[in-house]
Order: C-alpha cells, then structure tokens, then sequence
C-alpha cells in the first residue's frame, strides 16, 4: 500500500524534463565510482576551480544535468551524481534506506570523500530537498546554496493560498499513484512527467531520447519514493539556514511550485529569489541559458566567501 499523496509531497516529485535537445560543446566524461556512507556512488567531474555539485530530483540520476555540464566546467569544477538506489547498477539492497535523510547523509560522505570541501551545491526539486537538509545539517560542507522549487510541500499547510496549491497537486498526482498501485512503474513515470510538464500522457514519447531513457531507467525507485519516511523540514528549520542562498523556479512552473517557492523564500532569511523565463518545473531543460546564467551569477557573487 502506498500513502496518500499529501503524505508523500513532502518526500517530493521529480527532477524532469525538458522539450528541446540540448546541444553539448563536449563529450561527457566516463563516470566514476566512489565509496561514501556504505555504498558506491556513480558521477562524473570536469572542469577545475570552486567545486559545483548538482543533485537531481527523482526518476533521475547524473544524466540529469547534462545541459549544465559544459558551460559550468568552463569557470568551476562541474560535479554530478546518482543518489543511491539511482542510475542503472545494481541496488545494494532492496530499497530499504531510500529516503531523503540518507541521500543526504550519502551526499556529505561523498564530498567528504572527494575532499572537496565547502561546495557550492545545486538542487532540483527532490534534489532540492536533500540539498536542503545537508545545508541545516552540516553547513561547513556548503559555500552557497541554490534551490530549485524544492519539494517540500508541508509548508504549503500553513497557509488558506498554499493549502489550495497543496489540493491541486494531490489530484494532479492521482493517475500516478493508481499505476504505482498497479505495479506499473514505467506508466507512473510517464503520468508524473505529464503532470510536472504539463502535457498529455502520450507526450512523454516525444521528449528527447536520451532524456526520456533516462527517466525510464529510473522509473523503478518511484516505488521506493513514496513509501520513504518524509524528511521533517519545517519554516522553523529552513529558517536555521544560514549560508546564501538562491530560490529559483521557472516562468510556467505549476501553482505548487509557485507556492512552495515562496514559503522557502520567506523562511530562509536573505534569501534571493529568481524566476527563469519560459521555463517550468524542468527548468534546467527548458531554458539552460537563463538557468547557467543565473546560477553562475549568484556563484559569482560568493566566490569569495569563506566558511
């Protein structure tokens, strides 16, 4: 039995897709193998300079950030990786540890373990609320902090406006939860991208193919997803955050994005917040120009800073 969605939102969507291939300037570099907090973590690196590390949402993995990879690794040291239970290895187990608290932990043990030092750290969504929690947990690890509409939807409760956002969501979310029901992994995935991009069902088989096996191959944690304990990240919480932080969000992005954007904002004290146009939940894909540009910037103006 699955929980209800209003139980889950917390636990988060996803970190999808986009409607245009995205051209690169270079060829990707082979991924490697780290071990961090008991199991093996796949990513790539490239570039040299601040160490940049990007999280993906769900039904993603490193892949995700492919249309930032070349133009970061032109200033920074562009680091992508896939959380655990992500990607197409094998799972060191049957799933038991997947939630955001152990993604988190991984994601500290793994720049722990590349010495990287304070990073620079990116999220997307699902990713957002790890990126979130390593922050509150260990903000020695962190020189800035970008969140894209991070999925923590329990905010959305403390307001008449965000409990409207939080409704249509979880009716929104109502064709995925029956084929997870169902068993139906791959359909789900394709309902949950139709919700977040906001086409048709069908429309899933028109997005770019590498994107679209990308999502595929990580069709089976949905399951995982949402049956993990939700992450306890209150306004209180957000609010101990202290290292400079960006709220972004696209253009078009669905009312609960909008909304849950806000409330982050408002929580974390000096906090900036940037709309990227022509851009939704995916925005990342859907208009990387003004996305690398507005990450980069923010960087930019925290290059200096010590921690």
């Amino acid at each position: 039995m699955f929980p209800s969605p209003t139980r889950s939102v917390a636990a988060a969507i996803i970190g999808l897709a986009g409607v245009a291939v995205i051209a690169q300037t270079s060829t990707p570099p082979a991924p490697q193998m780290i071990a961090a907090n008991g199991t093996e973590l796949s990513y790539v690196s490239q570039g040299s300079g601040a160490p940049v590390v990007f999280v993906h949402g769900a039904v993603a993995d490193f892949r995700f950030w492919e249309p930032q990879r070349a133009a970061f690794a032109k200033q920074y040291q562009f680091i992508s990786f896939s959380q655990r239970y992500h990607g197409e290895g094998a799972w060191p187990d049957e799933g038991k540890q997947y939630s955001a608290e152990t993604h988190a932990a991984d994601l500290a043990a793994l720049i722990n373990a590349l010495k990287l030092g304070p990073v620079h750290l990116v999220g997307l969504s699902y990713g957002g609320t790890v990126a979130a929690l390593l922050a509150m947990k260990e903000p020695q690890l962190l020189r800035t902090l970008t969140l894209a509409e991070p999925a923590v939807f329990a905010l959305l409760a403390d307001s008449p406006e965000g409990k409207v956002a939080l409704e249509e969501w979880t009716q929104g979310t109502g064709p995925m939860m029956a084929a997870l029901k169902a068993g139906d992994n791959v359909a789900a995935t394709k309902q949950l991208a139709a919700l977040v991009i906001g086409d048709s069902f069908e429309g899933f088989d028109k997005l770019p193919p590498d994107l679209r096996q990308g999502l595929l191959d990580n069709a089976r944690t949905l399951p995982l997803l949402f049956t993990a304990p939700p992450p306890t990240i209150t306004c209180e919480t957000l609010s101990g955050i202290k290292v400079p932080t960006l709220v972004i969000r696209g253009e078009r992005t669905p009312r609960f994005f909008v909304a849950t954007n806000a409330a982050v904002g408002k929580c974390i004290a000096g906090s900036k917040a940037v709309t990227i146009p022509k851009a939704s939940h995916a925005m990342s894909y859907d208009n990387p120009t003004e996305f690398n540009r507005a990450v980069m910037e923010f960087i930019g103006q925290h290059a200096t800073q010590k921690r």
